[in-house]
């Protein structure tokens, strides 16, 4: 963008929105806002990938019941494996 070009937006006192968005995004106030919203997506992220872990973990307790079920048959497992 030109020097001219700000300088006629500065005089007639308006600009597109894109100009205003960006200038706004080169700003402390800006950079602070996409900083915070990068730190909470983070947050985000990590608390997803926690919960899932966490329900993997449940899941692998699930399996290990069933394998320790299958280890120890019931009593009247012979009634149903007639050979």
């Amino acid at each position: 963008m030109s020097l001219r070009t700000l300088q006629r937006y500065q005089a007639s006192g308006n600009a597109p929105r894109a100009v205003y968005l960006a200038l706004w995004f080169e700003s402390r106030w800006g950079m602070a806002a996409l900083h915070t919203q990068a730190y909470n997506e983070a947050q985000h992220a990590r608390a997803w990938v926690a919960s899932l872990e966490r329900e993997c973990e449940r899941l692998r307790g699930v399996i290990r019941a069933y394998e320790n079920a299958q280890a120890q048959p019931a009593a009247n497992a012979p009634a149903y494996h007639l050979v």
